[in-house]
């Protein structure tokens, strides 16, 4: 399967100029790799991590964000563990979809599987629970994954590899492959409604496609 994305947004220096006059800075934010970066409507949640880690037993952060002082307003330690302390699933990759739940996927290459982890907030504490889980490596050449997100609509996830997008049932069943030409590295995908959007890297696209 191929994606169309009729919508194309290319970012030269002149428009990147123009709209960082309305771009707020933090300095206190401690992102590293940065692939876990989601809002709601009062807050922006960011989970701080060393990418450099797999199956870690170290522990990572969530940090709430005040959108209206770009301010940290809660941070959350939490390690995720698939039955003991000995299995630990190190997350790279996640989604808020509110203010008391996100998704995550755990890439086990030993064990050639993407685990699909389903986190909860009740009080003060987060509850993790294994939803699913895809039994393949998916890319051969051993590519990390560049964008994970979640179609509340549908409820299916989207995992993105290159210029690869992999449509994955809540169940963990493979849906769709869908692959375009670009030979560069997507950054980042979101899904809002009926659209999903597609970051590319170097030079910087932003990409809109329709989800039927």
């Amino acid at each position: 399967h191929y994606l169309v994305f009729p919508e194309t947004r290319y970012f030269s220096t002149g428009v990147v100029h123009n709209l960082s006059k309305s771009i707020k800075f933090s300095p206190y934010i401690k992102m590293r790799h940065g692939q876990t970066f989601s809002a709601t409507e009062k807050y922006l949640y960011v989970i701080a991590n060393n990418h450099l880690l797999t199956n870690s037993s170290k522990s990572e952060e969530i940090m709430r964000i005040n959108k209206n002082n770009l301010q940290i307003d809660k941070i959350w330690t939490f390690k995720i563990w698939n039955g003991d302390a000995n299995h630990p699933r190190y997350i790279h990759n996640a989604v808020f979809v509110n203010d008391h739940e996100f998704y995550a996927v755990f890439h086990n290459s030993a064990m050639k599987r993407f685990e699909y982890w389903h986190v909860t907030r009740h009080g003060n504490e987060w509850h993790p629970k294994e939803v699913g889980a895809s039994g393949s490596n998916f890319m051969r050449n051993g590519s990390p994954v560049q964008g994970f997100t979640y179609d509340k609509r549908k409820n299916q996830f989207y995992l993105a590899f290159n210029d690869y997008i992999l449509n994955i049932a809540k169940n963990s069943k493979l849906l769709r492959t869908s692959h375009f030409n670009s030979g560069r590295e997507i950054e980042g995908i979101s899904a809002t409604n009926h659209d999903l959007y597609v970051e590319l890297a170097e030079r910087p696209e932003l990409f809109r496609g329709w989800i039927k």
